[in-house]
């Protein structure tokens, strides 16, 4: 009987926390929708968010590749930020202890592509069109912290509110995977 109460907490633990995340998730749509929309340059942005995850994972290295001319946007930058979070929690999670995360901009003709690189493993050939999909995500282990897989759910509602659209593929010349906004 104990073992089946115990299940059962688990097993109610882990949907209240489905519940919440997607609660949160559902909060992030509905402020994507109301968000304000104003010009700001997204190079500044980017150097401070990335002097902040150097202090928040001190067991990661940051680089950046960015422009040396402002790149201006019409959006939301607080929207900007919070995406380029969960790119960069994704990225801490995949790579290992050590690694060198890098932060990059690079200008198109008609676009600024936001790129966040890591070193580890190569993104799962099943994965290629899922990765941005609400409630999946491709995580093995034992990893204690909940997944739910909204994460980059999130980043794509937030690039697409911007006119963009997001993208992974692995790294060419070594394992590891390149997310792009």
């Amino acid at each position: 009987a104990r073992i089946y109460v115990e299940r059962a907490r688990e097993g109610s633990e882990r949907l209240n926390a489905i519940l919440v995340a997607m609660g949160a998730a559902t909060r992030v749509e509905e402020a994507i929708q109301h968000a304000e929309r104003t010009r700001f340059d997204l190079v500044p942005l980017l150097d401070s968010a990335v002097a902040s995850y150097r202090i928040g994972f001190p067991e990661r290295k940051f680089a950046t590749r960015l422009p040396h001319e402002p790149v201006i946007l019409d959006g939301a930058p607080d929207l900007i930020v919070q995406m380029l979070d969960k790119l960069i929690d994704n990225a801490v999670d995949f790579s290992p202890v050590g690694a060198t995360i890098t932060v990059g901009l690079r200008l198109e003709p008609h676009a600024a592509v936001l790129e966040v690189e890591n070193p580890g493993p190569r993104l799962p050939t099943h994965a290629r069109g899922r990765v941005f999909e609400s409630l999946w995500q491709s995580r093995s282990g034992q990893d204690s912290r909940p997944h739910f897989g909204l994460g980059l759910y999130i980043v794509r509602l937030i690039a697409e509110f911007h006119g963009g659209r997001a993208e992974a593929e692995d790294l060419t010349h070594e394992s590891g995977a390149r997310f792009s906004v």
